[in-house]
């Protein structure tokens, strides 16, 4: 604990230091935002749990990964207990109740709303897809990590990443086939 004092206090004491947390908060900012699929509601309370852990482990940082590695690897998990803490508490004290959605009252160009709508409709078909496989299938897919980056960033092997993944393709694009505005299109999909 000592040394972890002595490093954040060396860290702190650099004229870079401010820099560097708004790095880290501004890759958090962007990581959760990502990886947080259609829990708009909720994003900003997800920011701020992830970047409290990463400020509170900032010292620990020892620079074997890239900082962006290491920030999305605390969002990751900081939504993985999020979703397990939600599904419970929603579990226990709320039956049969939706949360209110928000809606821009924005009058938009007819195919600004169609984009709009097909967005919305992917962001609800990837909540649907279960916590660790949609984090899996948004790191590698949106955000254009490799597999071995994705591993190292939820702490998994190699190969249960591409299980994921593989698992992750198949729910979305059932869920996509589903509905009108992806249809058959999605199948393709699939990997």
């Amino acid at each position: 604990m000592a040394a972890a004092v002595d490093r954040w206090t060396e860290l702190a004491a650099k004229p870079e230091a401010a820099d560097l947390a708004d790095q880290v908060f501004e890759l958090v900012y962007t990581q959760m935002r990502a990886i947080a699929a259609a829990r708009h509601q909720e994003l900003d309370d997800l920011v701020q749990i992830a970047a409290e852990q990463a400020f509170r482990a900032l010292p620990s940082f020892e620079g074997r990964s890239q900082l962006s590695t290491w920030t999305y690897r605390i969002c990751y998990h900081a939504l993985v207990s999020h979703e397990r803490w939600s599904s419970r508490f929603f579990r226990r004290f709320i039956v049969g109740r939706e949360a209110p959605e928000w809606d821009d009252p924005t009058p938009l160009a007819e195919e600004e709303l169609l984009r709009r709508e097909r967005v919305a409709r992917l962001r609800a078909a990837l909540a649907c897809v279960a916590p660790k496989r949609r984090a899996v299938v948004v790191l590698h897919d949106l955000e254009g990590l490799s597999i071995d980056e994705v591993a190292d960033i939820v702490g998994a092997k190699r190969n249960t990443v591409k299980s994921r993944l593989r698992d992750g393709h198949r729910q979305l694009a059932k869920l996509l086939r589903e509905d009108p505005y992806f249809g058959d299109a999605a199948g393709g999909a699939q990997r």
